[in-house]
């Protein structure tokens, strides 16, 4: 009998362990303060090219904005996401375009040029919008590593034929000479004069400063901050659009 009790005893020893740890586990992270650093990776977008018409019946150019969070829309709805909000300003001031979201929350520069072939190639895009960098910064990531990221990220466009707009990427507060802050500063216009493409040279300057224009970690815009840097992009991509319309 001693000998029963003591198997038992051991048998709801270790049922013990297999249950309890999880739970303990999901019960620390859930404690855990809200995260203000990157996203977590989200799933990568299967692009197809849109079969989008303007009323004479021509073919829309296509827009794709390889991205992060930043144009995945974090914490938003689909509608409301960066892309899908600069096409509301085109179609209201007439443009035939249509933006595809190629952005994934949490994606680093490497994680995009690992996806470009399926994620952006695929879409035949007419346009592609670069727009990458903030977390490799966030995540402390060399700048070199981002700048050679983002570099074949433009030689495969180039290779493709594709006209590229690149974002650039301005971290917040004071940028000290020799600073990461600066190194990272850097990337973009450098890559912009060495490949020739337009550089759109900040997202966020325009809201950063604002708290009401941001979700509640700091980092992520709202809906009406989405709205507010929206207009200022589609501006900037229209001159882009317009000579691309007349090839």
């Amino acid at each position: 009998m001693n000998l029963i009790v003591c198997l038992l005893r051991q048998v709801l020893k270790r049922r013990f362990c297999v249950i309890v740890l999880p739970v303990l586990w999901l019960a620390a992270a859930c404690g855990q303060p809200q995260a203000t650093a990157p996203a977590a990776p989200g799933p990568a977008p299967q692009i197809e090219r849109p079969a989008a018409q303007s009323e004479t019946g021509s073919q829309a150019l296509t827009v794709v904005f390889l991205g992060d969070s930043l144009t995945a829309g974090y914490g938003l709805e689909p509608e409301d996401a960066l892309p899908q909000q600069v096409e509301a300003v085109w179609r209201s001031q007439g443009m035939n375009a249509v933006a595809v979201n190629a952005g994934v929350s949490g994606d680093t520069t490497a994680n995009a040029l690992a996806r470009f072939d399926w994620s952006v190639a695929a879409a035949g895009p007419d346009l592609l919008i670069v727009a990458l960098g903030a977390n490799d910064f966030l995540l402390g990531l060399p700048a070199d590593a981002a700048r050679a990221n983002l570099s074949a990220i433009l030689e495969r466009a180039k290779a493709a034929g594709m006209p590229v707009v690149l974002v650039g990427l301005t971290p917040r507060g004071s940028i000290e000479p020799e600073s990461r802050e600066a190194a990272f500063a850097a990337i973009y216009p450098a890559l912009a004069a060495e490949y020739g493409v337009p550089l759109y040279p900040s997202l966020l300057a325009s809201i950063e400063s604002d708290p009401s224009m941001l979700q509640p970690d700091g980092l992520h815009p709202t809906r009406d901050g989405i709205v507010r840097i929206a207009r200022p992009l589609a501006e900037f991509l229209n001159p882009v659009l317009a000579e691309l319309e007349q090839e």
